[in-house]
């Protein structure tokens, strides 16, 4: 009789887990927000850049909040989950617990609690958010699409369309009132008679400057910084320098262009065309560009 219970304490546990792991591989994103609540400023202690560390690991596509999204995200939203890092209330420690949230604020999975009993916050809240993600090692996420959740997308692009289309009009009669203005077919008791009928709203000066294309200032690469090398072995690379030592040993995570390091806790991947090497610490985490060669 025990050991049938433990089968069927067994199977359940298999099949919470199995439907659990499903429901996060429908999701193309996870968005880690800037800040967490039981922070006093964005990413303090570097809490949230540790969060975006640990998802990629798991072979996530991680965004910040703040940063610039993909076009098929800004369509649909749902396309993501968002992650959460919730302190529980403890007496001699420190416990975090990561959760993941759909775009309807619907919880899909949470990590055990991690914990640590270290004194100062720098080091304490590091150390619990790595115990909180241990409970996800398992996790083998690979994206597969849902139709359910890229469905979604319709509705909220129909939306954007006639906010657009609304846009668009609008544009149309201020170009038609400043023709009448140059034109000065109107006098004043023409413009007195439309003002009572058409309210055109002057657009204030710092919204015109909102909408000018943001330009990002190029980054400047050390001109002396050492050329390395990526030489192509299984299941990745070596990146060795100019005198064949490696320095990096790189083993593909099963996303594009990302790559965990092997020996090291470090992950590097490609972006706006820049290799970067991303590595965490007791302090944090610390990122490096990379001016390497593959052949």
């Amino acid at each position: 009789m025990k050991s049938v219970l433990s089968i069927c304490v067994f199977l359940m546990l298999f099949n919470v887990k199995g439907i659990s792991q499903e429901g996060v591989n429908a999701y193309k994103y996870v968005i880690v927000p800037t800040s967490y609540n039981f922070l006093n400023e964005p990413d303090q202690y570097q809490v949230n850049s540790l969060t975006k560390f640990l998802f990629e690991k798991l072979g996530f596509t991680t965004l910040m909040a703040d940063a610039e999204f993909p076009e098929d995200l800004n369509n649909n939203r749902c396309l993501a989950l968002y992650a959460d890092v919730e302190k529980h209330k403890a007496f001699l420690n420190t416990k975090l617990q990561v959760h993941l949230k759909d775009c309807n604020n619907k919880t899909v999975l949470s990590s055990k609690i991690g914990e640590s009993r270290e004194k100062e916050y720098s080091k304490v809240y590091n150390l619990a958010l790595r115990d909180a993600f241990k409970s996800l090692d398992d996790l083998n996420y690979t994206y597969q699409p849902s139709a359910t959740i890229t469905s979604k997308g319709t509705s909220q692009t129909s939306v954007a369309a006639d906010e657009s289309k609304a846009q668009a009009e609008i544009e149309r009669l201020k170009r038609e009132v400043e023709a009448l203005k140059d034109k000065q077919i109107q006098d004043a008791v023409v413009v007195t008679e439309v003002a009572k009928n058409v309210q055109v709203e002057k657009v204030p000066s710092e919204v015109k400057e909102a909408v000018k294309p943001k330009i990002n200032e190029p980054t400047k690469s050390d001109a002396k910084s050492q050329v390395l090398s990526a030489n192509p072995v299984e299941n990745g690379y070596t990146i060795t320098d100019a005198s064949s030592k490696v320095v990096y040993h790189l083993v593909f995570s099963g996303k594009e262009d990302v790559y965990i390091v092997k020996g090291q806790d470090a992950i590097v991947y490609k972006m706006n065309n820049a290799w970067i090497v991303s590595t965490a610490n007791d302090s944090g985490v610390s990122m490096k560009n990379l001016n390497v060669k593959f052949n």
